[in-house]
């Protein structure tokens, strides 16, 4: 069975997918399930996928730059795939 790639959605390259889940995967899998239920907003759903891949970095300065380059991408297109539960 093919690992999962939870980072990015469907329509972003799986090469790139699968180098963002290298560290980010268990982040983004909880934020796909943030995105998909009604538990929270979608700023909320946002700023814990940028708390939780911060805690992933184990303060690595670089994975923490790569964390928050990542959320502020989600920020902006997010909007496209909030919410919907077949985009992730």
């Amino acid at each position: 069975m093919e690992k999962k790639y939870y980072c990015g959605a469907l329509w972003v390259p799986r090469w790139i997918r699968k180098i963002l889940s290298i560290k980010f995967n268990a982040s983004c899998k909880i934020h796909d399930l943030d995105y998909s239920s009604t538990r929270f907003d979608r700023e909320e759903a946002d700023t814990r996928f940028l708390l939780h891949m911060i805690r992933q970095s184990k303060n690595s300065f670089s994975c923490e730059v790569v964390a928050t380059m990542y959320y502020l991408f989600v920020r902006m297109l997010g909007k496209f795939t909030w919410g919907n539960k077949d985009s992730h």
